[in-house]
């Protein structure tokens, strides 16, 4: 089993996202499914499908990775922890400080960084092309930084 060629995959994604808005009216986006599971104490109403498409995204990446005949789910992250000697218990509170300005950012912004850069650019929005400038520069910065710092601790 092969992977898609990287602009394959990026044309599919760009050509389903406006037909999707098109023949369903509706908007295909990560952070509103987050939303919905947070909404899980009160009746399911027309926008549940979010949540079912959020739950979806990692267990197809798990599904495939199963499919592949890989037995473990690697971490991109590894080598950074390493280096900076962080454990478990840190590895766990940077994913929950993580998450809780990914979060903010998004109700800030309007929406993730998938919703701007894959929906909000294949629809036209030219606030979502000045959101995904935004992301872009800030996560230069955030690498640049995180390299430096590495580099500063050899």
């Amino acid at each position: 089993m092969q992977n898609w060629p990287f602009w394959i995959a990026g044309m599919a994604l760009g050509a389903f996202v406006p037909l999707f808005a098109w023949t369903s009216g509706k908007l295909l986006g990560i952070s509103s499914g987050y939303a919905e599971a947070c909404a899980l104490h009160k009746p399911a109403g027309s926008e549940r499908w979010k949540l079912w498409f959020a739950l979806g995204l990692p267990l197809g990446g798990l599904a495939a990775t199963l499919a592949r005949g890989e037995g473990e789910v690697a971490s991109t992250s590894a080598a950074l922890v390493e280096h900076f000697h962080v454990g478990n218990a840190g590895q766990y509170l940077l994913l929950a400080l993580g998450g809780l300005l990914v979060g903010y950012g998004s109700r800030t912004a309007g929406g993730c960084t998938s919703g701007h850069s894959i929906v909000g650019i294949a629809l036209g929005a030219k606030s979502s092309l000045v959101a995904t400038i935004g992301f872009m520069l800030g996560g230069f910065a955030a690498t640049w930084l995180l390299i430096a710092l590495a580099g500063a601790r050899a």
